[in-house]
């Protein structure tokens, strides 16, 4: 039997988040939450500035019109690229839930690799503008694939709009894949925008 490489993951996360705020390390927190006439996605995340870099842990939960009901942890590292105002990340997700429609009923169990890359306008030459624009990605191939999935693929598209010092509006977009074990073979997809807000701590 594979071990969990979800548990692995999320005792990485609920460590970052338990006990960095008790080090002494500069930490903040952020709280997104988002929908559409659909889905619903609620997110707890903590930046820990660590030397010359960022640790990011986070949780969240996605509820999807009875569709979706997945939560994800993660564990990322990222830092300054290339130029001020860009950043890129690299870490671990896991994503566990149940995905269903009519007759299909499936459980989901997904560990891989993920990444991001943001660009803060703020820091560009349009520095009165606190727009932050991002996009990442996750792929759990199917080593990394248990309980009746095969591959999960997901990729996001976010805009971040602070309108206050620790207020955001947020308007994004995501897309994912879900291919299932064969019974026969399946795959669910999933294309939608959403609108939210998140709030700096």
């Amino acid at each position: 039997m594979r071990s969990n490489p979800f548990l692995m993951i999320l005792t990485i996360a609920a460590g970052i988040l338990v006990f960095s705020p008790c080090a002494t390390l500069a930490a903040d927190y952020g709280f997104k939450l988002v929908t559409n006439q659909n889905a619903l996605e609620a997110e707890l995340d903590l930046n820990v500035d660590v030397s010359d870099s960022l640790l990011i842990a986070g949780i969240s939960g996605l509820y999807d019109n009875d569709d979706y009901k997945l939560l994800s942890v993660k564990a990322m590292v990222s830092d300054e690229v290339l130029l001020e105002g860009l950043t890129a990340g690299l870490g671990l997700k896991g994503i566990w839930g149940e995905a269903e429609k009519r007759h299909f009923d499936a459980d989901v169990l997904n560990a891989g690799f993920a990444c991001y890359v943001g660009y803060d306008l703020s820091k560009s030459g349009l520095n009165k503008v606190p727009v932050t624009l991002s996009a990442g990605f996750f792929m759990s191939p199917e080593p990394l694939s248990f309980e009746d999935t095969e591959e999960l693929i997901e990729i996001t598209a976010e805009g971040t709009w602070k309108v206050l010092e620790q207020a955001a509006i947020v308007v994004g977009y995501r897309y994912i894949e879900i291919d299932f074990e064969p019974r026969p073979k399946s795959q669910k997809c999933d294309s939608a925008g959403y609108l939210g807000l998140k709030f700096f701590f």
